[in-house]
């Protein structure tokens, strides 16, 4: 009995000093888009713009195929959040393991996700990395683009989807 509660001592003792290293999710996020918006790091829509029409830049959307599906910015690409340095490789590098596009603005909806995966992507080599919100793209009225459709899900043809709107920008 009292081995146990030695035993048990010892494990809470231990696990307490690991947990007060540990650092959540959000303030994680948080303190990392903030090193990015002070390092001047964080796009506006105007850079956005700018990287979509780039033959240097790349605009990769790290959110899930049901996020991506409800809105997206035309021009990007969805690498996702499951391996998105093995997908990313299919649009930055030529056969031969060269960047072709050495830029990237990195996008979820908060930039939350967005600020982390950046981290491993300086660590890849991209020569500038930005995050970017789509939350910010949509209240300045830009247009997403959606999958969804009454059918089958068959990458918005069919139908024709266009863009759409903040409902704030449609007066």
């Amino acid at each position: 009995m009292k081995l146990k509660t030695i035993v048990l001592g010892v494990t809470l003792i231990t696990s307490s000093i690991f947990a007060s290293e540990f650092v959540n999710y959000s303030s994680l996020a948080k303190g990392i888009k903030a090193e990015y918006k002070k390092a001047g790091n964080y796009a506006s829509t105007e850079d956005v713009k700018k990287a979509i029409s780039s033959k240097d830049w790349i605009v990769a959307d790290v959110r899930t195929l049901e996020e991506w599906s409800g809105a997206y910015i035309k021009g990007s690409v969805r690498i996702g959040r499951q391996a998105p340095e093995k997908a990313l490789e299919n649009f930055v590098l030529d056969d031969k393991g060269n960047f072709i596009k050495n830029n990237i603005i990195v996008v979820c909806n908060s930039a939350s996700r967005a600020s982390i995966e950046a981290e491993t992507f300086k660590k890849m080599g991209f020569k500038n990395v930005k995050i970017y919100d789509l939350y910010s793209w949509i209240d300045e009225c830009n247009p997403v683009v959606t999958k969804y459709t009454v059918k089958k899900d068959k990458g918005g043809t069919g139908l024709k989807f266009g863009n759409f709107y903040a409902e704030h920008c449609k007066k």
